[in-house]
């Protein structure tokens, strides 16, 4: 099989998958998704990755959000981490909301996480659902960390 067919059914694999095993995630992210249709948007590996103003990144299913980086385009470290929910969500499917969405969203904008983060030294990417996403995205990217 050729280059581009592998990958381009690759594709559409990861697509097929986040559609039905990652469904509840997909469906949350395409909603997002429209209600950001006029932000800049870009395929990253599969994902259709939008380019927001907020502060923080956000995946699901195959919808990538991440915020705007200083060149007005997506911080690529950020993109990657991102992409590594993806592949959370392709695992876990319909569990990922439970396991890594809600815990990242807790760990992340809690202020007691944050203060506690600070105290200890502690990266945000040390928690098991953060790295497990980092060290996806490197895997599938051949990219080290």
């Amino acid at each position: 099989m050729k280059k581009h067919n592998k990958r381009k059914l690759k594709r559409g694999v990861y697509t097929a998958a986040q559609w039905t095993w990652g469904l509840p995630q997909t469906l949350a992210g395409a909603a997002l998704y429209l209600a950001h249709r006029k932000d800049r948007h870009f395929n990253y590996n599969g994902a259709r990755a939008t380019v927001w103003d907020k502060d923080a990144g956000v995946s699901l299913g195959k919808y990538i959000f991440v915020p705007r980086g200083k060149s007005d385009s997506a911080d690529e470290f950020l993109l990657d981490h991102e992409y590594g929910h993806t592949l959370q969500s392709l695992i876990l499917g319909p569990f990922y909301l439970f396991f890594v969405g809600a815990p990242s969203l807790v760990w992340n904008r809690l202020p007691f996480f944050k203060r506690k983060r600070i105290q200890s030294g502690k990266s945000y990417y040390s928690a098991p659902f953060e790295s497990t996403a980092n060290h996806l995205a490197a895997k599938v990217s051949k990219k080290t960390r």
